[in-house]
């Protein structure tokens, strides 16, 4: 107390009663956060020695889901990245199936995985009826995660280590949808953008727990390609048309623009966009 006392008065320069009060809570916001800063640090190494959520709720007086809460990972889902993503809103129906995949991670005390995020998806929405005719359920999403995921430590970029199963991915596979549905001209990004991003990342857990399970990629974005394909924006011509009659030979359309030419066919901006999306959401190298 005497060591918090000096410090208010050092930093205040004045015995100025107000000013002395108004450093007093500059200080003690300082120390505070200080404070918390070094609880944080203390409950990551008992997590990254495998300390279980109940023992250090009981040390900190807390139950086990509140020191949870409070210290482990949680999946962020309000991050705004990139110009065309600054305006994209989420839907309802993805947000609760984050709220889904953050429950299966901290039923495995794990940072949140692109598993985790297989497991949301099945929650509601789009890519969870997709899913189901696809014969994809909970249950075998949890069995083959499993059977297929040993724990693991990671650090992050604070240097603190998290206990992960799988690939810990999750939040840069929401990114990814946010990004897709942006590109794709949507006004919002929904589950079966982030489904589509997960089942195209061939390094994910969620694509390996998809071929474990016998799921035809191919078809799965196949039956995603209508609910991502991108929006058709008309633009406003200037100038006369001469009228040419030339068309895009996959989409139809006649006034998006110039029409690249090839060995008889016609390709819009639009449909060249889409295929590159397709070539480049392809596996490389088998």
């Amino acid at each position: 107390m005497r060591t918090l006392v000096r410090a208010v008065q050092e930093r205040a320069g004045s015995n100025d009663p107000l000013v002395l009060l108004e450093t007093a809570m500059v200080v003690a916001g300082e120390t505070s956060s200080a404070a918390d800063g070094l609880i944080e640090h203390y409950v990551g190494a008992a997590r990254a020695v495998n300390v279980s959520w109940t023992l250090i709720g009981e040390r900190l007086g807390v139950s086990k889901q509140a020191a949870r809460q409070k210290f482990a990972h949680r999946l962020e889902v309000s991050d705004l990245i990139g110009d065309a993503a600054e305006s994209m809103v989420m839907a309802p129906r993805l947000s609760a199936c984050l709220q889904a995949a953050q429950a299966a991670a901290d039923a495995d005390d794990s940072v949140p995985g692109t598993q985790h995020l297989l497991l949301g998806v099945l929650h509601v929405g789009v890519a969870a009826n997709i899913l189901d005719q696809l014969g994809v359920t909970r249950d075998k999403v949890r069995e083959a995660s499993a059977r297929l995921f040993e724990p693991a430590m990671i650090a992050d970029g604070d240097g603190r280590e998290r206990r992960v199963v799988g690939d810990g991915d999750a939040e840069n596979a929401v990114t990814g949808a946010r990004r897709l549905a942006a590109r794709r001209g949507q006004s919002q990004f929904r589950s079966e953008h982030l489904l589509f991003c997960l089942a195209t990342d061939p390094g994910s857990s969620a694509r390996r727990v998809l071929n474990d399970l016998g799921v035809d990629v191919a078809r799965l974005k196949k039956e995603l390609d209508e609910w991502v394909a991108p929006v058709q924006r008309r633009h406003r011509r200037i100038g006369k048309s001469k009228g040419t009659g030339r068309a895009c030979s996959f989409c139809g359309c006649k006034d998006l623009g110039p029409l690249v030419a090839g060995p008889g066919v016609w390709i819009c901006g639009n449909c060249a966009r889409t295929a590159l999306d397709i070539l480049h959401a392809e596996p490389r190298g088998g």
